[in-house]
């Protein structure tokens, strides 16, 4: 068997290179190829082809150039759009698909959980922590919402037990009174013929009422304008307890959170960059996301460090994720962290830091599982076609 690697450089693609020539199965590596030069190859002779690349589009490209030149020829191609995905295997029936990010996902939230029982809080607890949450919420707007609808809601119990007590009204009229209060339109009456206090505090509950309402008014027009990464209440809540926390939503963060939350484990993703495309599939799957760099302390500590069950650094830059791993170890020394990490120097420097965190090279393992598909059937651990993929969801 022969086999026919078209690549654009990409790690994943040397990794898969050299797993097949440790298997003993010759390979032809083809960097960034043109269409000339893929038909020049395919005259070879070669039994099989994978091809393996960052961009979809380009995999799709490649895929489509080699069934032209050479129809029916056993072809694996590595593609995370599922779209994408379906429209190659409609335009080229016998071609397998797989995703790096569906061959890592398992793997990595294995580190994560360690052989604890997957799954979540129970019922109870979750609700009492979506509580917890809710009161102390991660965005500005949200945190600014929260603090004028509290403050014009002890205003009016305030205010209504105040007419109660003193001016001897019935508990209607109080909370009438303090409606009255609340909204501006003017104190009761009886206001006007009561001890001077009371008249301080109608007028400074009048004023307090005026701004309590715009600080309402300024958060609930944020939250309505923001894209909401992470609600208030509600499944898209940040977890509080027993959750992993995934740094970096690319490619292998959101199918790790993906895959986290079919397992019943409450998962949050902290990303560095609101414009990246898969901050918005996030909110289709019901991933919370909180916008920040996952090696400042405060971002850790607003998505629940503490009580954490584990963190995952997979970034696509290696010294960040260990930059990110030194940070979370600092908030909770005793936290379980999982780092994507190339094999090399710098897997070797960060395993000698003893403690410091679970090293995975998904690279290693995905060219390890690509070399073992090329020319046969998929093995247990590389899965074909759509399901490997997650959905991409328009909105």
């Amino acid at each position: 068997m022969r086999a026919l690697l078209l690549t654009d450089g990409t790690a994943l693609g040397a990794a898969t290179a050299d797993a097949l020539k440790k298997q003993g199965v010759p390979v032809a590596v083809v960097r960034d190829p043109s269409d000339r030069a893929v038909a020049r190859e395919l005259q070879a002779g070669f039994s099989s082809v994978a091809v393996i690349a960052r961009d979809d589009v380009v995999a799709l490209r490649l895929a489509l150039i080699v069934e032209h030149f050479q129809p029916g020829i056993q072809l694996l191609v590595t593609v995370f759009d599922r779209t994408i995905a379906g429209q190659l295997q409609r335009s080229v029936p016998g071609c397998r698909v797989v995703s790096l990010a569906g061959i890592a996902a398992p793997e990595l939230a294995d580190a994560c959980l360690a052989g604890s029982p997957a799954g979540g809080p129970s019922l109870p607890v979750r609700l009492a922590d979506q509580l917890a949450g809710a009161l102390n919420p991660v965005y500005a707007g949200a945190r600014i919402l929260l603090a004028g609808l509290f403050g014009l809601l002890a205003l009016l119990v305030i205010d209504a037990i105040l007419l109660a007590s003193v001016l001897g009204l019935g508990a209607v009229d109080s909370l009438y009174g303090a409606a009255r209060t609340l909204t501006t339109v003017a104190a009761e009456p009886e206001v006007s013929t009561g001890p001077a206090w009371l008249k301080l505090f109608s007028a400074a509950s009048m004023l307090l009422t005026v701004a309590f309402a715009a600080m309402f008014t300024a958060g609930l027009v944020q939250r309505l304008l923001d894209p909401r990464l992470a609600t208030i209440f509600g499944r898209r809540s940040i977890p509080r307890r027993d959750h992993v926390i995934v740094i970096g939503l690319g490619q292998v963060g959101l199918r790790l959170c993906t895959l986290l939350k079919e397992l019943g484990v409450p998962v949050v993703a902290v990303e560095v960059d609101p414009a990246a495309p898969n901050v918005r599939l996030a909110r289709g799957y019901g991933v919370p996301v909180v916008i920040g760099h996952g090696e400042d302390r405060g971002v850790l500590e607003n998505v629940g460090v503490g009580r954490a069950r584990a963190l995952a650094a997979v970034t696509s830059n290696e010294l960040a994720n260990v930059e990110i791993a030194v940070a979370a170890r600092a908030a909770r020394e005793s936290l379980r962290v999982v780092m994507r990490i190339r094999e090399g120097d710098l897997a070797d420097e960060t395993r000698a830091l003893v403690g410091l965190g679970t090293v995975c090279d998904i690279h290693a393992l995905g060219g390890e599982a690509l070399a073992a598909a090329v020319g046969s059937e998929p093995p247990a651990g590389v899965s074909a076609g759509r399901a490997a993929l997650p959905d991409r969801i328009d909105r």
